[in-house]
């Protein structure tokens, strides 16, 4: 009888796909920056207003 190691298989392997990247840091924080920055574009829009 034969011995197969850890790594051995009888059958082979499927391939399996390739792991979807991961958004990068900056592509994640993106999205939310710039929600941010267009709720500070309104807050300041209104005080302009109340202001003049």
């Amino acid at each position: 009888m034969a011995r197969w190691g850890m790594n051995q298989t009888k059958e082979p392997r499927p391939i399996k796909d390739p792991p979807t990247p991961k958004l990068s840091r900056l592509e994640e924080a993106r999205p939310i920056i710039e929600e941010y920055a267009e709720d500070l574009r309104e807050i300041i829009s209104k005080l302009r207003r109340k202001l003049n």
